[in-house]
């Protein structure tokens, strides 16, 4: 597999800018068009537009997008020239936004062990247990479970070696800080239940792993399976009354002895945002953000002789959506009455981090945005269905059953998540915004057998079925922002997603 200095000499540059030049030409003819009607500028998102934006931005000479690479700088430049022709605003700064991320790289020494009384259980690196990437060194100390939630945990570490559940609503980093300022001298977090399938795909995609900000190597900390945990627990003589009570493991004078091997590089990735203001001048304040990742999996293993992955349907089919739905916002002859803000970020397949900072460091003030609108992998399996995930935990699947249905032209069925076990809500960067409060939806068709391999090519993708599907979210987003009443959270929801309670 070539590094990145091997990725930049691969791609052309005139070539590229060739190549991007005669696709803004085209998709500039594709959206020169009157607006004599919402209708009308609705049906200009059409199959064409998006097989040649798809086209594009998952094309061999872009080599996947990883996030950081020059390909996925080149998919980002074209985003911000096309929210420059449409003419939106930028936030402060202009409409790319870098933000800076550590990459980890992970040598061959770690080692996660626990004993008592002269017995001894190793877990396997990678298997049972994953290293934090932004964590280094080797510790031994006495166990103390400290529960689920940062805010909860005690305030004095006294040299101990924490272990705590990873909920949903919590993210390592956060968990790591409360650690480093209690005086914890390592950090075991158990991944268990919906924030297990997430946490482990991304970790389980290379030797490399990434972070936001100025990392510097901190404790010691891992994130390891419940069940191994458990087991090994038990083998050590250990009764647990159950695998989620872990007092008796605290009494038991079981140490841990923990080896996290680690190097640091600082690198810098784009994120890409346009607004289209609001024509109320009460509700312009407000805004209803659309977002896709337009980063993908880069170069990785050959498969079949193909290294690139491409990531036509993850998630070119949904950068490609928020282009259309911006262009087609743009030629509005009335604009909608709250502001629309359209942002396409990088980092998502290392682990949301685009979507993560963007939180961390908003442009704009988070408390204006009402609703997100998430789009990723939108081209592929059902022609005529999408399923709208997050829409049961607030009024906005209400409002996307009552727009679908008053657009029976689209032939769009919307279904719910097929896939609880599988913690989609969890995977995608509508959970960013989400977790702090904002209610969000993630337009999405499943995935299928060329997930996150080299086959995802642009000659699977269904353009028909994308461009319905970004004509629907074009009227769902128009309607969210023409709304009365912003969209709510349903209490429950809100107090397990946002809250984190249980």
């Amino acid at each position: 597999m070539s590094g990145p200095s091997d990725w930049r000499s691969r791609l052309p540059k005139a070539f590229v800018r060739v190549h991007l030049a005669m696709l803004v030409i085209s998709t500039t003819l594709f959206g020169c068009r009157a607006a004599p009607s919402t209708r009308a500028v609705e049906e200009s998102i059409t199959a064409n537009d998006m097989q040649a934006r798809i086209s594009f931005l998952a094309s061999d000479l872009l080599l996947g997008r990883a996030t950081p690479s020059h390909g996925l700088d080149v998919a980002a430049d074209y985003v911000a020239s096309e929210f420059g022709r449409l003419g939106l605003d930028s936030p402060p700064g202009g409409y790319l936004q870098r933000y800076r991320l550590a990459m980890g790289d992970m040598g061959p020494s770690w080692t996660l062990v626990l004993r008592r009384d002269g017995r001894r259980v190793t877990l396997r690196h990678r298997e049972d247990f994953w290293g934090v990437p932004w964590a280094a060194g080797t510790v031994e100390g006495s166990v103390r479970f400290v529960g689920d939630r940062p805010a909860d945990a005690p305030v004095e570490g006294n040299g101990t070696l924490w272990v705590a559940r990873l909920s949903r609503a919590t993210t390592p980093r956060e968990w790591l800080a409360a650690a480093t300022r209690a005086g914890a001298v390592g950090l075991v977090l158990v991944v268990a239940g919906e924030a297990g399938p997430h946490v482990r795909e991304w970790l389980e995609e290379g030797q490399s792993a990434y972070e936001l900000g100025d990392v510097e190597p901190s404790l010691p900390a891992v994130l390891v399976s419940q069940e191994p945990l458990v087991s090994a627990i038990e083998r050590l003589g250990v009764e647990l009354q159950s695998p989620m009570v872990w007092t008796d493991f605290d009494r038991s004078g079981a140490h841990i002895q923990l080896s996290a091997d680690l190097r640091v590089e600082m690198l810098t990735a784009p994120n890409v945002m346009g607004i289209l203001p609001g024509s109320d001048e009460e509700l312009r304040s407000e805004v209803v953000l659309i977002s896709a990742h337009m980063d993908g999996l880069g170069v990785g293993p050959a498969v079949d002789g193909d290294s690139i992955y491409n990531g036509a349907d993850d998630n070119a089919s949904g950068t490609a959506a928020v282009l259309e739905v911006a262009e087609a916002m743009a030629g509005l002859r009335d604009r909608p009455k709250r502001s629309v803000a359209f942002l396409a970020v990088s980092g998502e397949e290392k682990g949301l981090l685009g979507s993560a900072w963007f939180v961390e460091n908003p442009p704009i003030p988070l408390e204006r945005i009402v609703a997100n609108v998430n789009i990723d992998m939108i081209g592929r399996n059902w022609e005529d269905t999408i399923s709208v995930i997050g829409g049961r935990f607030s009024t906005l699947g209400t409002l996307v059953d009552s727009v679908a249905a008053a657009n029976p032209e689209l032939g769009i069925t919307i279904v719910g998540d097929r896939w609880p076990d599988q913690g989609f809500f969890f995977r995608s960067d509508h959970f960013n915004f989400a977790r702090v409060g904002i209610p969000a939806i993630f337009f999405f068709n499943g995935v299928h057998e060329d997930y996150h391999r080299p086959s995802d090519e642009v000659g699977k993708i269904g353009f028909a079925k994308v461009a319905r599907i970004s004509r629907l979210v074009f009227e769902v987003v128009l309607a969210l922002a023409d709304a009365e009443a912003p969209a709510r959270w349903h209490p429950d929801a809100r107090a397990r997603i946002v809250e984190g309670s249980h």
